[in-house]
């Protein structure tokens, strides 16, 4: 028997004689490993490796519950909305007009495709219609102007109406019906590929009536004229502006870049001479992402401003508002309106599977009667987690699910995109 001496030096001479062949032994497998491969850059590359790797897999892939309702809406859905000829028309009409869904005849081809012409038309289970023409025309290949020309005729009978200014009360609820004619168009023009300004017409023909929803009184039984301007009388238009922006997002469903537009518009009275006025409105959109774009984080900032002319007022139903599905989304659509309005919202982006994000949001802002008072003092909020099912298209569907503000929880399911 060997002593303990004896066994640790026998040890270390078969390591010694046996490592050179281990070592050989294991060179071809290390070598012949595969570089780990960088990490995606992008989204798109994302995707793109995850389909492989699914393709590769030896047992055929099951997708779950919802990765099967993105394929329904990305490869059924989707083109039926976006497709040459007879489409599906779905989406929401306004705010508040709650899911609505239409047939529409589009042709792109217009012009020796130098243009696209779009009519459709569409209703929503509260009764709220529309039907509207585009013609869209590019002169030049260049692209560098574009008209677009619309007319649309709508009905919306339930808009709510809760008073003027920050202080409206949730009590005071009560809904009017709006329905007429809007005609106009617009020329733009893009000197460069991010910038674009431009300017147009608009021909305003919209009446209100009582609203149609049993359940609320008319706006005219808790409000007068002296208080609401344009309840009581409501002239044609004949609206004139221009605008100009910047936009350098990436891709269709932004990940990153901005967005950021001024506009300004005059709307003349074209009976009374008494609801002649101004509005301004500027917008930023910004977009961050990290990890290969699968975490976005976007602020947006609007303020809106109107100015009536000399001895005249502005019409409650053309002032900013806030509430709603794409504004306040803790509060009820047009929970506010007033001269001025200031809106802040933020949301943090997270892909959970491919087609499929979640959004944790924040919103708030206030309307005013006076320009001065847009400040950050007295401001409304809210917050929530939401779902957008998408593609790099843009987003088919979204859920949002609102709290914390003093009007409660509200949940939106909404068809598009909000920014």
């Amino acid at each position: 028997m060997l002593n303990r001496p004896t066994r640790i030096s026998t040890s270390l001479l078969l390591i010694l004689v046996l490592a050179p062949a281990l070592v050989n032994a294991q060179t071809p497998a290390t070598t012949g490993q595969a570089t780990p491969a960088p990490p995606p850059e992008t989204r798109e590359e994302a995707l793109r490796r995850e389909r492989e790797a699914k393709k590769e897999r030896l047992e055929p892939y099951h997708p779950n519950g919802v990765e099967w309702t993105m394929n329904l809406l990305e490869k059924r859905v989707q083109p039926l909305m976006a497709r040459d000829g007879f489409y599906a028309r779905l989406g929401s009409l306004t705010t508040g007009s709650g899911l609505a869904y239409g047939v529409g005849f589009r042709n792109r081809r217009l012009f020796n495709r130098h243009g696209s012409g779009d009519v459709w038309v569409a209703g929503s289970l509260n009764h709220y219609w529309t039907i509207e023409g585009r013609l869209n025309v590019t002169p030049k290949p260049s692209g560098i102007v574009s008209i677009d020309a619309f007319v649309r005729r709508m009905n919306y009978p339930q808009e709510e109406f809760f008073g003027l200014g920050p202080d409206s009360r949730r009590p005071d609820r009560s809904d009017y019906r709006m329905h007429g004619t809007v005609a106009g168009a617009v020329a733009t023009v893009r000197p460069a590929r991010y910038f674009s300004f431009g300017g147009g017409a608009d021909f305003l023909g919209v009446r209100l009536d009582p609203g149609t929803a049993t359940e609320l009184p008319n706006v005219q039984d808790l409000f007068d004229d002296l208080g609401v301007p344009g309840l009581a009388l409501q002239p044609n238009y004949f609206q004139t502006g221009a605008f100009a922006q910047i936009d350098y997002r990436k891709p269709v469903n932004a990940r990153k870049g901005g967005w950021y537009r001024v506009a300004f518009n005059r709307f003349a009275d074209q009976g009374t001479g008494e609801y002649s006025f101004r509005r301004l409105d500027v917008e930023v959109r910004q977009y961050a992402s990290v990890l290969a774009e699968r975490r976005v984080f976007v602020v947006r900032g609007w303020v809106a401003m109107t100015e009536p002319d000399a001895g005249s007022r502005t019409p409650f139903y053309l002032m900013p508002a806030l509430g709603g599905n794409d504004t306040l989304r803790g509060f009820r659509a047009y929970r506010f309106r007033g001269p001025n309005a200031l809106l802040l919202q933020a949301e943090y982006r997270f892909e959970i599977w491919a087609g499929l994000d979640g959004a944790l949001f924040y919103d708030t802002g206030k309307v005013t009667a006076r320009r001065v008072d847009l400040n950050f003092r007295g401001l409304e909020r809210d917050y929530g987690i939401g779902f957008r099912f998408n593609t790099d298209e843009g987003v088919i569907m979204r859920v949002d699910a609102a709290f914390g503000s003093r009007d409660g929880r509200h949940l939106h399911i909404v068809f598009g995109t909000l920014f």
